[in-house]
């Protein structure tokens, strides 16, 4: 392989010796990947500087190959600048609830040791990984990224590490809602990175972007993820490759496409194995598409996953799971675990998420003024935050809530005038190009439809969502779509004949 700023930036800070055996190992090696294989034989086969046992634990760090993390801890375990890089990081929300203060601890007692500045910055670095809570405005997050920004400011030949900054310093938008604002910060990292040849840290920042992107450009940030596909294919790192087909399948869940979002996530499990995550995310897609059973078998796997953290995600899907399967008293007491947890975070997402989970499990108890009223709260945190996948789930289960309305307005238990989310709806499908979604919100247009006696009308809007696209990945929505068109073609010749 090619010499690469991910390995080369380290130059400036080791002697003459250590960049040597770096360049052997590079020159000897067919990939990154490759590279930290060797490395990791390296340092563990021989006696090394503490310098080069350090570069080798955050490389192996980065390629999460555990086998080598764990030798490479036992050996060096009493070289504190190591220790920090023992602990293991996924997309899971579950590793940093449950490595955070380990984390933190390690870090600590390292920098209580005399340590260079470009060490200092990268474990502050490292500390930004493992801010918990997950989601919010939260000082571990921000001030271990504000010290390293110190450094690197004080020291130009830190600047090496600025991308990596950049790819942390746009998240605290997502809270404020300036999702623009951070793509614009990640594009810089992006931009950074490439300069420096580093490899990792535009993967870093280009991942970002991709996901920020889905919130209002499904065809750019689809288009971010297969340059990170390519990108990731060249490094040859199968934790990274598990990583990106596990976002790759939010950005295709947020198009509607369920069926390739599902192969994706069982594709990313395959090559890295099991994770809370996965398995959440699995459980949301199939509580989508009203799949109750395959929900909980997921929802279960990822609660078992998570073990005794306190995740409320794990919980919320637990709750969605059971609704659809109507075991509501069951749902109701992961909703009441769930509501001390939030408390605890202080995050307006998770608030979204539990009003979301309480209009769910509304609508299996038949409340469905109730389940509006819950879900319409977390609809407004969603447009605040410019969440275009939170917008979907939302608007879903609130056209779902309004078409069950609806129907007891036709049998006079209640007036209700239905529409107004329907067509909102549709209106946020067509304007952020949802082809999946547009398909789904036909297939409730057509229960509208039916439910007014206009059968062909309802029949005419399924035949156009097949139009809407033959992609794989709404094979599922195409299978129901075409159910419904043989069941309308049924009643309306049986009106005809009765005619």
């Amino acid at each position: 392989m090619k010499p690469m700023g991910t390995i080369t930036k380290y130059y400036p800070f080791i002697d003459e010796e250590i960049k040597s055996i770096l360049n052997s190992l590079m020159d000897e090696s067919s990939s990154y990947y490759d590279f930290v294989l060797r490395l990791s034989c390296a340092v563990l086969e021989n006696e090394v500087s503490v310098d080069l046992a350090y570069i080798s634990a955050v490389h192996a760090w980065w390629t999460r190959t555990e086998e080598n993390m764990k030798l490479i801890q036992e050996k060096y375990r009493d070289v504190p600048c190591v220790r920090p890089w023992a602990y293991s990081h996924t997309t899971g929300e579950g590793d940093q609830a449950e490595y955070h203060d380990a984390v933190v601890e390690a870090i600590d007692k390292a920098m209580e040791k005399s340590l260079d500045d470009w060490m200092l910055t990268e474990l502050h670095l490292l500390h930004t990984f493992y801010h918990w809570p997950l989601f919010g405005d939260t000082p571990s997050l921000l001030e271990p990224l504000e010290k390293a920004k110190d450094l690197i400011e004080s020291n130009p030949l830190l600047k090496c590490f600025e991308p990596l900054l950049c790819a942390f310093e746009g998240m605290p938008n997502y809270r404020e809602g300036s999702l623009k604002d951070a793509i614009i910060i990640f594009q810089r990292g992006q931009d950074l990175a490439e300069s420096l040849d580093d490899s990792l840290f535009k993967y870093m920042n280009l991942l970002n972007k991709a996901h920020f992107l889905s919130n209002f450009n499904i065809s750019e940030s689809l288009d971010c993820y297969e340059e990170l596909h390519e990108l990731v294919q060249e490094l040859e790192v199968p934790y990274l490759l598990a990583e990106i087909l596990n976002d790759f399948a939010i950005a295709y869940e947020t198009a509607g496409e369920y069926d390739l979002a599902i192969s994706s996530h069982l594709e990313s499990i395959e090559i890295f194995g099991l994770n809370e995550t996965s398995c959440q995310l699995l459980s949301r897609i199939y509580a989508t598409l009203g799949d109750g059973k395959q929900a909980l078998e997921w929802a279960n796997i990822g609660f078992e996953y998570a073990g005794d953290l306190e995740i409320p995600t794990s919980y919320y899907r637990k709750v969605s799971a059971l609704a659809l399967l109507n075991r509501v008293d069951e749902a109701e007491r992961y909703l009441e675990a769930a509501h001390s947890m939030i408390l605890k975070s202080g995050s307006e997402t998770r608030l979204g998420s539990y009003y979301r989970a309480s209009g769910e499990l509304e609508l299996a108890r038949g409340d469905y003024l109730a389940a509006i009223d819950y879900i319409g709260k977390t609809q407004e945190i969603s447009e605040r935050f410019q969440s275009c996948l939170g917008q979907n789930l939302t608007l879903l289960n609130l056209v779902k809530a309004e078409l069950l309305l609806a129907k007891q307005s036709t049998e006079g238990m209640v007036r209700y005038a239905p529409g107004k989310w329907l067509s909102k709806l549709e209106n946020h499908a067509i304007d952020h190009d949802l082809p999946g979604v547009r398909m789904y919100a036909a297939l409730f247009k057509s229960e509208f439809y039916q439910n007014q006696g206009l059968l062909r009308d309802a029949l005419g809007t399924l035949r156009q969502a097949l139009e809407i696209t033959d992609s794989p990945g709404v094979k599922t929505l195409r299978r129901k779509i075409t159910k419904r068109i043989q069941e309308l073609d049924q009643l309306i010749l049986d009106e005809e004949l009765m005619s």
